[in-house]
This record gives C-alpha cells, structure tokens and sequence, in this order.
C-alpha cells in the first residue's frame, strides 16, 4: 500500500515537472504563472464540481438528465462523474478546443466521429454547419446508447451511428470501463471499474463497408490508442487527405508508439496546424485561467511531442498543402 502511494506520487510529481516546464517553453512566465494557478486550484474545483454533482441528485432516483444548450438537446448518465458532470455543472467540454474545430468545418463536409460518447461534439458539429454527412463510432454500450438517444432527440438524419471500436485490426479486444464515460479506453487503465471485450474494426473496412467515399475531417478522442486507430485508416487518409483533429494523450503512449505516430503522419506530408494544451482547455470552477491570446500554439508536431512527453494535447492536422488561418477565440 505504501509502496503504491509513493509510485503514484512520483508519478504525479513527474507530470508537474513535465506540464510546468513545456507551459515555460510554449508561454513563457505569464503561461507558467496561470499555469501553477491551475495546478493548484484543480484539485479543489473537481472536489467541488463531484459534491455539487451529488447534491444535485441527492434524494432522488434519476438515471438521466436532459441539458438544454443553445442549439441541440443532450441526454446525460446522471451516474457519470465525467463528461455528464462536467457539462450539467459548468455548461461547456473543451470550450477553445470546440471553436477551433468549428472554425475548419465547411458546408458540404463529410465528417468522422472517433470516440463520439455521448454525442457533445456530435451535436456541435451538427448544429454549426450544413454537412453532407457525420459517421459516429462509440465502442462504449452505454454511452452508445446516449449517443443513439441524442441524435434521435435531435433528429439528425445525416448522423449514422456505429457501436464498434477503430483500431489496426478486424475482430475483438478489450475494453476497459470507467466512473468517467469520457476516459472509458482499449488502452489499459490504472484505474477502471470493469473490463469487457467489444468489435473492433479499421477505419478502412468501416468506409469500404459503408461505401463511404470521401471523409473531409476526422476527429479522434480514444484515450491513448491513437497509432493503432491511424494505422487502420491508411487508405482513407492517402485517398481524402482530411484534418486529423485530436486529443493526444502522451501519458498513455510509450516512446516507441510516439515515433510512429509522428513518421506515419510524416510520410503522408502531414503537418501540425495548431495545438493547443488540454489543462488549458479545462473548468476551474466553472471558468477557463488562460489568456486567449496565447491560447493557440504553432510549432514542428515531431518537436512538440519531443518537447512534451507527458501533457494531453489537441492537435489539429493536416496535409502540409491544407491552407489555414489561426482562428481569433
């Protein structure tokens, strides 16, 4: 017992390291400053945030609640502490992150969904832009089911729905469930409540399956297996060349992975359009402790990843020839 609280500790005091000095590099002192502010007012804000969410449901039986935002209507797990929380409570998911996103989508585009959840993103895309069409994978039963609910809910017909997992094979692995709906993975956990083996299949086979000709934009939230999902969708990105938009979750991915995620991109002339950290994109106590003018950061992605080991990052990818501007947030 003893010997595991100092592991997590060192672990923990690692990762200070690590987000302190890559906040000093990509920031300067100004970043660093907000930076440790974060640190050190996150712990209290989720300790909040997970008793307001009990009080909220305190002397009742709901399963389910149903969130109103500007646009769309979402039902949430009222048992999960992670995303559902996070949006009941504070009325936003990577707020900066969203609008980036936003800002590259066009009218006529073909969009998939790796990792769509609940549907949070689903319906912001949904919702912002005429789209040709949305394919949204969701391996998790659970969350499939809301995702199945919010897209009916909001009668999307341009939405298909797909319960599988993308990876580097066709088949079956494990899956490894947790308290938050949103950190549910295929890469193992140290901590999850339960394990259960879902169909997996590569991005590839799913287009050929669904005779899906053209994806414009991909966006990937799968919890660290990101080289198995890009190596399972070779074709799709030789044949459409889309943005790559994704949460990249170095904690979760070795040395090794990370090479070969960077030379994949590469030797399909990819390149790092933006990033932006995601501490940076995360409620304390229901606000955003960033100044948006330094929000967005540029740089060479083998570099970044290099100067970054240990901090989840959204990057936003694209072939080398892909124009783009920085959006104003």
């Amino acid at each position: 017992m003893a010997q595991d609280f100092i592991n997590k500790l060192e672990k923990r005091i690692k990762y200070f390291k690590s987000a302190l000095s890559s906040m000093k590099m990509y920031g300067g002192t100004p970043e660093l400053v907000r930076g440790m502010t974060r640190f050190a007012l996150q712990k209290p804000s989720d300790a909040v945030r997970k008793l307001r969410w009990k009080l909220m449901k305190a002397g009742t039986d709901i399963d389910r609640l149903i969130l109103d935002f500007e646009k769309f209507k979402l039902v949430v797990d009222a048992h999960d502490e992670g995303i559902a929380a996070e949006l009941a409570l504070d009325h936003m998911h990577e707020p900066f992150g969203t609008q980036i996103l936003l800002s590259i989508l066009r009218e006529g585009m073909t969009l998939v969904e790796l990792g769509a959840n609940i549907g949070y993103y689903t319906m912001q895309e949904s919702c912002r832009q005429n789209l040709a069409r949305i394919v949204a994978i969701e391996p998790n039963p659970l969350s499939f089911e809301f995702l199945s609910e919010n897209v009916r809910m909001n009668g999307c017909s341009h939405i298909s729905l797909h319960n599988v997992g993308i990876s580097d094979v066709d088949g079956e692995l494990p899956f490894y469930i947790s308290k938050h709906s949103n950190i549910c993975s295929i890469t193992p956990r140290d901590v999850y409540e339960r394990k259960i083996d879902v169909p997996v299949m590569k991005l590839d086979t799913l287009m050929e399956r669904e005779h899906i000709d053209h994806v414009d934009l991909i966006r990937m939230d799968i919890e660290g297996h990101e080289i198995h999902a890009l190596r399972g969708m070779m074709e799709t990105l030789r044949r459409d060349r889309p943005w790559i938009c994704m949460e990249y979750h170095s904690p979760l991915i070795d040395e090794a992975e990370r090479e070969a995620f960077v030379s994949t991109l590469e030797s399909l002339d990819y390149e790092l359009k933006c990033f932006t950290f995601r501490w940076s994109d995360y409620p304390i106590f229901g606000h955003n402790v960033v100044d948006r003018r330094t929000l967005i950061k540029t740089g060479n992605l083998r570099e970044v990843l290099d100067d970054i080991p240990k901090q989840i990052l959204l990057l936003f990818l694209a072939p080398r020839s892909t124009a783009f501007e920085l959006p104003t947030l």
